[in-house]
């Protein structure tokens, strides 16, 4: 279609953020396949229209039919002119339409995690045990407490009923609840609680408090140690091979996507040099010589691909990119999820997410085009812009306003660095715990005046009603 000088071309194109994206608002698409559409037609001289493909696809080749879906069908049924959007550029894909130069270097799948990041909850430190053992703790020493007062008072051999035999040793501590139980404070500390009780049933509890503590404090320091280390000691995954070689992460793929396919025919391949290996180190017909350098022991090839698309197969293919993405934020000590996409997928979303991130290098890689109908010579036309583009720096220029300055860009703290030191963060409960006793122990001191200067003011009005009653009675 032609209007005055100027040819208005037919574009189809799929939502694939940031190359294309659409506002709802003022029904338009924007991005950056729209910004270099836009520099092409001015550069050759043409207008468009744009639509979204029919079923939302880029173009697969159905194997039993041998028809084509989404924009290549859409091309090859001169439905468009023009395919618009990061388009890989295949061999089946270039037997039905014409591609232009790559307009951005090549990318593949890659994998993406949750970010892990060094739990610190407020109140970690009594997180190091379970609650049932707080209980049982708490329960000892509160018996503890009473026991000892207990015995103290009626032990005919204690302090408090012996003063005389130990003149020379007086220790009253034992005599109320308020002491016994700084002693049992104290006993748990590098401090110490002091000397035993006098009588010998207290100083067997004593000495088994002091036992019992003693376990306690090792078996929280040696949790507490664990706790902090457990994470630092576990092996991350970085790449590909590692996530393949481990069976606590599960990981998977969206089905019927890019990625599904390029691991299922990666599969294929794999059974088919397994196939033909197999046959010519058995085949009778082969020479002799050859067969004997055929038939090793162990199959020269490893067939990564095939275990990777079985451990997902058991894992299960999501239905869509958002079930994988909260399948991942779903991680947590004893579930993790690793997700397997198209590169542009995977670092949109670690772009604009920070809880996310991108594992190891990219894998399968092709270049981006466009696509136009077969023979078209609006072919000449792109590639002709493209290249003045390039040579321009623009595709530069497009990239780093929609990767590094895109505004829906997430502003991410630096990541912490798992073989540090301990920050604030991790030890902030501690200052809370200084905090919390001068605190406690300023209100006592203030609620104790408050109390002296009462008792205090009580004594000398009672003291004054005295000395004014005596002095009323004598002058009577």
């Amino acid at each position: 279609m032609t209007i005055g000088s100027r040819p208005i071309y037919r574009a189809v194109t799929g939502i694939a953020p940031p190359y294309v994206m659409y506002n709802n608002t003022s029904g338009t698409f924007y991005g950056y396949c729209i910004d270099l559409l836009n520099d092409i037609g001015s550069l050759a001289g043409f207008d468009y229209t744009i639509r979204k493909s029919f079923d939302e696809k880029y173009g697969d080749l159905d194997p039993k039919t041998g028809l084509w879906n989404g924009m290549i069908y859409e091309l090859t049924s001169n439905m468009s002119d023009i395919a618009v959007g990061p388009i890989w550029i295949t061999s089946s894909r270039a037997q039905v339409v014409d591609f232009a130069v790559p307009y951005q270097r090549p990318s593949g799948f890659t994998i993406m995690m949750l970010k892990k990041r060094r739990q610190a909850p407020f109140l970690r430190f009594l997180m190091i045990l379970e609650i049932d053992v707080w209980i049982g703790f708490a329960f000892a020493f509160l018996f503890t407490i009473f026991l000892l007062y207990s015995l103290e008072r009626y032990s005919p051999f204690s302090y408090r009923n012996n003063r005389p035999k130990y003149r020379n040793e007086a220790d009253d501590r034992f005599s109320s609840l308020k002491e016994c139980f700084w002693f049992a404070f104290t006993s748990i500390t590098p401090h110490g609680g002091g000397e035993m009780p006098k009588n010998l049933s207290g100083k067997i509890v004593a000495g088994t408090w002091w036992l019992f503590g003693f376990v306690m404090v090792a078996a929280y320091s040696a949790n507490l140690a664990a706790y902090e280390t457990l994470e630092r000691l576990q092996r991350n995954i970085e790449s590909m091979d590692d996530l393949r070689k481990q069976y606590r992460v599960r990981y998977s793929t969206v089905a019927n996507s890019s990625a599904f396919k390029y691991f299922l025919a990666m599969t294929r391949m794999e059974e088919w040099f397994y196939t033909n290996w197999r046959r010519m180190a058995l085949d009778e017909n082969t020479p002799e010589a050859n067969r004997s350098d055929y038939a090793v022991w162990d199959y020269p090839f490893e067939d990564k691909f095939t275990k990777m698309y079985l451990a997902m197969k058991d894992t299960g293919f999501v239905r869509s990119v958002e079930e994988a993405v909260k399948m991942v934020r779903e991680a947590n000590r004893t579930y993790e999820f690793a997700f397997i996409a198209e590169a542009i997928t995977v670092k949109y979303l670690t772009l604009t997410n920070c809880d996310f991130r991108q594992i190891g290098q990219e894998f399968g890689k092709k270049p981006y085009a466009f696509a136009v109908q077969r023979d078209s010579p609006l072919r000449t036309k792109l590639n002709d812009a493209i290249t003045k583009l390039a040579i321009e720096r623009r595709l530069n220029a497009l990239e780093k306003k929609w990767w590094d300055e895109n505004p829906s860009r997430a502003n991410c703290p630096a990541d912490k660095d798992f073989n540090a030191g301990f920050d604030v963060d991790d030890l902030a409960v501690t200052f809370l715990l200084i905090l919390l006793g001068i605190s406690l122990a300023v209100l006592i001191l203030c609620l104790r005046y408050c109390w002296y200067c009462y008792q205090l003011n009580r004594r000398i009005k009672k003291v004054g009603l005295y000395a004014t009653t005596r002095f009323a009675s004598r002058r009577k």
